[in-house]
């Protein structure tokens, strides 16, 4: 008790700010981590951690030098291994700060014009024809631009229509838009393995909500079964959309420029 008493009475203001700082620092990890599919692997890794540490103690105890001296040194690979198995869990937490009210504000880069995709989407889910729209966001989708055939044009609804026709060489892939840019078309998505979606949903839809996983994109899904209209939005999925409930969701989520009409004389 002495011993502990003496070591409270030594500590200093930074002393006390410098473990708060850690144990924020260990609670902002693992609240990333809690309830993720990782959960697993963030187990196995905390008991090779342990493990290592257990033989760490040994080797000193015994002074085996060379031991010692390799586990003193290898902290860093423990951190890079750390960081590539949840390589995911922190993509994603960098994509929620950054839609803070304040980044978005600062990183804005213009609206969107979202007539013409209503449009398209309407048409689509009245005809039945499957359609996956990508709206990018503050991260950019230029890698997955990359995977589909460069468009660059303006977005009009009758291109969505083309592109997405059933003989169309690039209707079964996405669509990627920035601003009031279609940039490119057929573009491949990553999968979803959330285990959650339902088992009827077929390679589109877990193709969006995929998407919406891995990037902050905004995804439209109309299925080619059912013409159902569904938004994917941080890995989650929202579907019987209207159109006028899409253009409500969309106006929440985006900076939306309406179209204007034309002047009358």
């Amino acid at each position: 008790m002495h011993e502990i008493a003496s070591f409270i009475r030594s500590m200093r203001i930074v002393d006390v700010v410098d473990i708060l700082v850690v144990t924020l620092l260990v609670y902002a990890v693992l609240a990333i981590l809690r309830e993720t599919r990782s959960s697993a692997a963030m187990r196995g890794l905390v008991a090779v951690v342990l493990a290592g540490f257990f033989v760490y103690t040994i080797a000193r105890v015994l002074q085996l030098t060379t031991t010692t001296i390799l586990f003193e040194r290898s902290w860093i690979v423990v951190v890079m291994v750390f960081l590539i198995v949840f390589q995911n869990e922190f993509r994603k937490a960098l994509t929620d700060t950054g839609q803070f009210w304040a980044f978005r504000r600062f990183f804005s880069r213009g609206g969107v014009h979202i007539d013409e995709v209503l449009k398209a989407v309407r048409s689509f889910s009245r005809q039945k024809i499957g359609a996956l729209v990508c709206i990018e966001r503050r991260n950019p989708l230029k890698i997955y631009a990359e995977t589909g055939t460069v468009i660059d044009a303006v977005i009009s609804s009758e291109l969505l229509r083309t592109i997405f026709m059933t003989y169309s060489p690039m209707h079964d892939g996405a669509v990627i838009l920035r601003g009031n840019r279609l940039v490119a078309a057929g573009c491949i998505l990553p999968l979803s393995s959330n285990a959650s979606l339902p088992k009827e949903l077929g390679t589109r839809h877990r193709a969006g909500v995929g998407m919406s996983e891995e990037t902050d994109a905004i995804v439209i899904i109309v299925s080619e079964e059912t013409g159902v209209i569904s938004l994917s939005v941080q890995g989650k999925l929202e579907r019987h959309h209207t159109q006028e409930t899409l253009r409500e969701a969309l106006q929440d989520m985006i900076d939306v420029k309406e179209e204007e009409e034309p002047a009358r004389n």
